[in-house]
């Protein structure tokens, strides 16, 4: 309200025109600015102005749909061989060249971006699972669950990896579920740790007191009331993890306890390769290129994803 309206509004009777500002004045205070969104499309909203993030997406939508299509259109099977066309550089006829056994390395590295991403992907999922069922037991429960589990994460974590896919190889045959056994048996432990952390500080919050005042069990407040609250930190963590799960297949199956041939996944493919990588180098680069960019891809998405959905950057 301006001073001469108000000046006017003390004077005398009120005008009509001042009462029609007033009301307008009224409405304007009372209106919102900000459009009203959940959390979720506000995160959305804030991603998409984020250029790498969404590059990072794009490159990965690229990759998935070319993983799922490529080879359904492809001209010849990823496991063909031909005596006539072995080390075949790159041409018309053969987009990214031939292996040592004369098969296509187009349909061959797309057939292995199905494996890679697809172990990468069940990792994190399962990985994610474990985590949040174990970390949330230690975290709401606390003494002596929480000392157990901990003392149990501290001995799993100082056995290497490394020794216990090997040791899972030679026990069972090469394939995808053993490698998805040795990454999992100790990987879900970066999950349950950062689970933990986050439920021991929501723990005593009002809402998880109100559940526990009205009756609601322990396991059903950790899912409905707890994990939904830390869903952010969550994705953001499982895009993280998305790239080191797809980095150690591609190492495991690299050294010879991973996939085999006729199978194929980037990390065999580049082994294979390395045996005539001199000769011809685009066998090991390629597979090399599309794990680089694969890694980088996911982690600007998952710097963008920690940004938006940081509830402390919410309207900005």
């Amino acid at each position: 309200m301006q001073i001469d309206d108000m000046q006017a509004f003390l004077a005398g009777p009120l005008d009509p025109s001042l009462t029609e500002r007033l009301a307008k004045d009224d409405q304007d205070l009372n209106r919102i600015v900000r459009p009203s969104l959940t959390y979720w499309q506000d995160a959305w909203n804030k991603l998409k102005k984020n250029k790498v993030a969404m590059l990072g997406l794009a490159i990965i939508t690229l990759y998935l749909l070319l993983a799922i299509f490529a080879p359904m259109f492809a001209r010849y099977d990823f496991a063909a061989q031909n005596a006539k066309a072995m080390n075949k550089w790159p041409s018309l006829e053969h987009i990214f060249g031939t292996d040592q056994a004369g098969r296509d390395l187009w349909v061959r590295n797309w057939m292995g971006a199905r494996v890679s991403l697809f172990i990468g992907l069940v990792v994190v999922l399962i990985n994610t699972a474990i985590g949040c069922l174990v970390g949330g037991m230690a975290g709401y429960f606390g003494g002596k669950v929480d000392m157990l589990v901990m003392r149990l994460i501290d001995v799993l974590y100082g056995i290497p990896m490394i020794i216990l896919a090997i040791l899972i190889r030679t026990v069972m045959d090469s394939g995808i579920f053993p490698l998805v056994l040795a990454m999992v048996a100790l990987g879900w432990i970066g999950s349950a740790r950062l689970v933990r952390g986050q439920v021991l500080q929501l723990k005593n919050q009002e809402f998880v007191m109100a559940a526990r005042t009205l009756g609601v069990s322990g396991g059903k407040i950790i899912l409905r009331h707890m994990i939904p609250n830390i869903g952010g930190i969550l994705i953001t963590n499982m895009t993280m993890a998305i790239p080191q799960a797809i980095f150690t297949e591609a190492f495991l199956s690299f050294i010879g306890i991973g996939i085999k041939s006729p199978n194929c996944s980037w990390g065999s493919l580049a082994q294979t390769a390395i045996q005539v990588y001199r000769m011809q180098p685009y066998q090991l680069l390629i597979p090399a290129f599309f794990i680089c960019t694969t890694m980088l891809s996911l982690n600007m998405l998952g710097d963008g994803l920690r940004d938006a959905l940081d509830p402390r950057m919410r309207g900005r």
